[in-house]
């Protein structure tokens, strides 16, 4: 299809050549029409490279900044390769810098509207402050939902994980709370804070000794000073630099920090697909 475009790009060029000459009552000659129309030709190689490029990052920025070296390559490239033809098969040899200032002054424009719109065509994901629905944050990960789930029971075979925590409230009465009820723990050094829906409760141990014994599969430790409850979580936003803004059914909103979304992902991916 990139193919088609393109050729459909130097024939039009071509054309318009053709009719320029015939409203200024000049010679036309189609060899070198079709030597200056190469800036489209160019397009093929360079608009992979940039898909390359964004395809290797989930940040904004560096998308940007690889689709403008895209460009600039490009209107580099475009004066080279023109000398380079006509040094080979032209009778006169066309100036780098003469074609360079051509190029910018017909095409710098064309290629900044082309680049910039393969960039929206190629990265999709990119919506700004749009919250995902689950479904949509999770398309990427369910390739591999059947081998995590699998790799996780055999785990559950291994380790039997707790189902209630035992706490002491501000009067010393002692509560059993359910670990499945609990919404997410977070520091509060040197003991951690357990949000339950009913209040929030002061617990004596660290996230990671507790992270051992909770059910992975169900807890996820997402940022160094939170463990969340999966099954708590209604909305994934993305802050377009790796990191996540997830929203819980109590409101509360939490940062899942790029060192823990990879993994992440993973296991909301099998829960997901289990309650499928």
């Amino acid at each position: 299809m990139l193919i088609i475009c393109i050729m459909l790009f130097v024939t039009a060029n071509v054309l318009l050549d053709y009719s320029f000459t015939i409203f200024h009552n000049s010679a036309f000659y189609i060899s070198e029409s079709l030597l200056f129309s190469t800036y489209w030709i160019l397009f093929i190689p360079f608009l992979m490279l940039q898909l390359r490029w964004v395809k290797q990052t989930d940040q904004l920025f560096l998308k940007l900044i690889y689709t403008s070296l895209a460009t600039v390559f490009h209107l580099f490239a475009y004066p080279a390769l023109v000398w380079l033809l006509s040094e080979l098969f032209y009778t006169h040899t066309f100036s780098y810098w003469q074609t360079f200032n051509f190029g910018l002054s017909a095409y710098f424009i064309k290629s900044v509207i082309i680049y910039g719109f393969s960039l929206l065509a190629f990265t999709p994901f990119i919506k700004k402050n749009k919250i995902l629905p689950l479904t949509e944050a999770l398309e990427e990960t369910h390739e591999t939902v059947e081998e995590e789930m699998q790799g996780s029971e055999e785990k559950i075979e291994k380790k039997k994980s707790i189902d209630a925590i035992l706490i002491a409230d501000s009067n010393n009465k002692k509560l059993l709370l359910q670990v499945n009820d609990i919404l997410y723990f977070s520091t509060n050094s040197p003991y951690i804070n357990i949000h339950h829906p009913a209040k929030k409760y002061l617990h004596s141990e660290t996230l990671k000794a507790l992270e051992s014994k909770l059910d992975e599969n169900r807890f996820v430790r997402i940022h160094k000073s939170y463990i969340v409850n999966l099954s708590t979580i209604v909305s994934i936003q993305s802050r377009q630099n790796g990191d996540y803004d997830i929203t819980l059914t109590d409101d509360a909103v939490l940062r899942v920090s790029r060192n823990y979304a990879k993994y992440f992902k993973q296991n909301i991916a099998i829960l997901s697909f289990r309650s499928s």
